[in-house]
């Protein structure tokens, strides 16, 4: 059998593993086509191995892997280097709880109806059940 590519004669051995390009880098280039798996993680099991095509995902495109490079499949797999748009900073359970309570406190002082105010109040416990209770209690001890 012939190497696709330069059409030089391939060894037996090579043919029976079912390659039918020959190992010269130009070949190689032309013809290695990688396969494109991806790793599932499964709970407290280790990884399995499938398929892009398999799973219906759309096809990433092959890219050459740098020495620099530490993504794998497009995630960042981080090495400390600086994001170019730094990461917002989540909020805390006791910054949303003052925040609430500050419009609720502003919503209270113009407010004279009874039946009002007590829908008011009503609809701050609600959004603050919405929160882990947890860090509430936490919150009110420190204030």
């Amino acid at each position: 059998m012939q190497c696709r590519n330069c059409r030089r004669e391939l060894d037996s051995e090579r043919v029976a593993s079912g390659f039918d390009y020959c190992t010269a880098p130009p070949c190689v280039d032309a013809c290695f086509e990688p396969v494109d798996v991806v790793a599932l993680g499964v709970n407290k099991a280790a990884d399995q191995y499938l398929l892009r095509r398999h799973l219906d995902l759309p096809a990433t495109p092959a890219r050459a892997a740098s020495k620099d490079d530490d993504t794998l499949g497009g995630l960042d797999l981080g090495n400390g280097r600086e994001r170019a748009e730094p990461r917002r900073r989540r909020r805390g359970a006791g910054e949303r709880i003052a925040e609430l309570e500050a419009a609720l406190d502003t919503a209270l002082a113009g407010e004279t109806d009874p039946v009002r105010r007590r829908k008011l109040v009503d609809d701050h416990n609600a959004q603050l059940r919405r929160l882990n209770i947890r860090y509430r209690r936490a919150y009110q001890r420190r204030g």
